[in-house]
């Protein structure tokens, strides 16, 4: 990927000065120009394929979407719903709806679909900008380069993801560029979207960024606050189970085994495919003590690296601390859905560029994994061993992608001795 990106936007073999940056441009612009249309034709290609009808997969969250708008009353009070209230303000944005109820099959609206694909498109491109504008040209271009395995069977632009990554970016692009108190603000925005970002907050912390974490306090404080006072403690309970879920999601890591013992059992819960069997009563606080502890390892790590070592920041804190983070919370997850991977595409964007070939070819399988998946879903409900393999494949490489990053941070690699292991903070 490095030597892909040096040769395309910034080989050396260029000469210096103004008219050389002429000669390059044409040859970036033309590469970003054809990720733009492969992005393009592919949606394109989803909008004519049928994707409303109410049996295609693609459509799937689409037409939850449109029940969400067209169920009457107060959302988590009069009916439950799954998403936090800045993407249900997005939702509500693009609009839709069919005039159905709860759980009732619905007939995805293609006016629907168009918005919110050339919507999650703005997004991905607008992530792409801010990578570019808060690290590098080079990054950017990565940054699509490593999102374009998903145009083959394309759902990222018909779920609503792309927008909370795009918040996250958007929040740690301006704290890097020194804008403190609205990078806080956005990073905040970003976790009242889907909960995932609440993860990258320590790096405010760690980078001493008082102002940016302050920011960051004072809105999801006051973001809770009113999400409690409008809407009540069901609210929090309904986003952070998955509306009640029981089950295994059956492309989570042990769910794909017991579906695989027994596709008979699974069956449509709240909306996703769960096992039949649940999970056990002592795991459910369990495996978010398992991803805070993940989280907190890295970040601690992370921290040693910026104490001892601050020229591994780009690297170490900005990148491969996040990237822990977010894994650990899809590894030890009852439920990984194909869009979850859109979440650490920036961070691998970073390290990519920066030269890391192992963790770019785990998150290349994982990418090509995933699209397979969903796009053999139907057969993978069945139980068909060709389309169950590949998630135990995808998932071995969210498991390696994770023990990667972890020692890539800890004090053991790259020569961080012992000695600075119990370092004061």
């Amino acid at each position: 990927m490095k030597d892909l990106l040096d040769a395309r936007v910034d080989s050396p073999s260029q000469p210096k000065g103004r008219p050389a940056t002429r000669r390059r441009a044409p040859v970036w612009l033309a590469l970003v120009g054809a990720l733009v249309l492969v992005r393009v034709i592919a949606i394109v290609l989803l909008l004519t394929s049928g994707v409303e009808d109410e049996h295609s997969i693609l459509g799937g969250d689409a037409r939850r979407y449109e029940v969400i708008l067209d169920s009457e009353g107060t959302p988590y009070q009069d009916f439950e719903v799954e998403y936090p209230p800045v993407t249900l303000g997005l939702i509500h944005l693009l609009g839709g709806g069919n005039g159905v109820v709860e759980d009732e099959p619905v007939e995805g609206s293609l006016a629907h679909l168009t918005r919110l694909a050339v919507v999650q498109l703005g997004f991905e491109l607008a992530t792409a900008a801010l990578l570019a504008w808060g690290w590098n040209r080079r990054t950017g271009i990565a940054y699509l380069i490593l999102g374009t395995p998903f145009v083959a069977f394309p759902f990222p632009y018909v779920r609503v993801d792309l927008f909370t990554v795009f918040l996250a970016v958007l929040g740690l692009s301006l704290v890097r560029k020194g804008f403190d108190r609205i990078g806080g603000v956005g990073l905040a925005v970003a976790t009242m979207a889907k909960l995932w970002p609440i993860v990258l907050a320590p790096l405010l912390l760690i980078t001493d960024r008082r102002k940016s974490l302050a920011a960051w306090i004072g809105t999801v404080g006051v973001g809770v606050g009113l999400w409690l006072l409008l809407f009540g403690l069901s609210g929090l309970a309904q986003v952070a189970t998955f509306r009640g879920s029981k089950g295994w999601q059956i492309e989570s890591i042990p769910g794909v085994f017991f579906h695989m013992a027994d596709q008979s059992a699974s069956h449509v819960e709240q909306g996703a495919w769960r096992t039949g069997a649940p999970v056990p009563f002592l795991f459910k606080p369990l495996l978010p003590v398992l991803a805070l502890a993940t989280t907190a390892v890295a970040w601690w790590w992370a921290r040693l690296r910026h104490l001892h070592r601050p020229d591994d920041d780009e690297w170490a804190v900005w990148a491969l601390a996040p990237l822990a983070s977010i894994l650990g919370l899809l590894v030890f997850s009852t439920i990984i859905s194909p869009q979850y991977v859109l979440w650490f595409v920036p961070f691998v964007a970073v390290l990519a560029v920066r030269g890391e070939r192992l963790l770019t070819g785990l998150y290349l399988a994982t990418a090509v994994l995933t699209t397979f998946t969903i796009a053999t879903i139907h057969a993978q409900i069945e139980g068909e061993l060709y389309a169950t393999a590949p998630i135990i494949l995808r998932n071995g490489c969210l498991v390696a992608m994770m023990a990667v990053t972890l020692y890539r941070l800890s004090p053991w690699h790259d020569r961080v001795g012992a000695d600075e292991i119990s370092a004061p903070l």
